[in-house]
């Protein structure tokens, strides 16, 4: 598993970005396995088994999540968090918490998968390296907002051939318009890129400017970790912690495809965004407990 083999037994923060199964979906594992100090999550609600697995994994752990403030900075060893989003909308992409780690002279933004509404919110300028939102879907990675914070890097956690298209086209044109290096789990795997305060470092090779295949969907286990000489951070798909205690399940949920409904509704969707739906709720196929939509599939 990925934290035995780089070596991780203890995280000081773990913000959990929004509540969809494929940001959160591992995080009740890490819990368990893991010895967090301190532990963070977005506004909105969430009713799924993935998020009711990873809050009663951390109350088990002593852990009650908050909601950090906005603007509120964390430091680690010398580098700082700044928490420079935390909205409170009916989209769970756009109430991603984003972050600005910061070390020395090196910035790094992580969007989670907050779109272009909250692009356009954001006071931040000219960074390093750029964790793109929403796996490198065209509703985030607005053109301005690339030209505005004009990173070096790009990292898109995508899975491989993966059904929703990621990344997408008009998000690649805008990267490679620009001619910042991207680095790609769907190409590469595991990610790690090393801060030195005055320059990264990354051990993965360049990625291509392609976009998806737009086939069945796929997960793969994407994690990027962010290191310094004296801290790391990292970011990623967790449901790669998840992958052996859930296989079963997995195996039964079509790989644990995540799926979007709302209570009231007799359809799941694989678009958050179809038929107009508020406040939708995330899970696989099972815990829906509904038939496809036919616009969706």
């Amino acid at each position: 598993m990925i934290h035995k083999k780089q070596g991780i037994s203890e995280l000081e923060y773990v913000f959990a970005t929004h509540p969809h199964a494929d940001h959160i979906g591992g995080l009740d594992r890490v819990a368990k396995e893991i010895k967090i100090n301190n532990l963070y999550v977005s506004n909105g609600e969430a009713d799924t088994k993935s998020y009711r697995d990873f809050i009663n994994e951390a109350a088990n752990k002593g852990l009650y999540p908050s909601v950090p403030l906005l603007g509120s900075k964390f430091d680690l060893a010398g580098s700082t968090f700044e928490v420079l989003s935390v909205a409170n909308t009916n989209d769970p992409n756009n109430n991603s918490i984003v972050l600005l780690y910061t070390n020395g002279n090196d910035k790094i933004l992580l969007m989670g998968d907050a779109e272009k509404e909250i692009e356009q919110k954001l006071n931040i300028r000219d960074v390093d390296l750029l964790k793109v939102g929403h796996h490198g879907s065209h509703s985030s990675s607005s053109k301005p907002f690339i030209d505005k914070i004009n990173p070096e890097y790009a990292v898109i956690l995508v899975g491989e051939d993966n059904k929703y298209g990621h990344p997408h086209k008009e998000t690649m044109d805008i990267l490679k318009e620009k001619s910042i290096e991207i680095h790609r789990s769907d190409e590469c795997g595991d990610i790690i890129f090393t801060s030195t305060g005055n320059g990264l470092e990354v051990d993965c090779k360049k990625g291509s400017y392609s976009t998806g295949a737009n086939s069945k969907y796929n997960k793969t286990e994407n994690t990027v970790k962010i290191e310094s000489n004296t801290s790391s951070i990292q970011s990623g798909n967790i449901n790669s912690y998840n992958n052996n205690s859930n296989e079963s399940e997995n195996i039964e949920n079509n790989k644990s495809d995540v799926v979007y409904w709302t209570k009231s509704g007799k359809k799941y969707h694989s678009d958050p965004n179809c038929s107009g739906m508020k406040s939708p709720i995330s899970g696989t196929i099972k815990e829906s407990q509904r038939t496809p939509c036919s616009k969706c599939y």
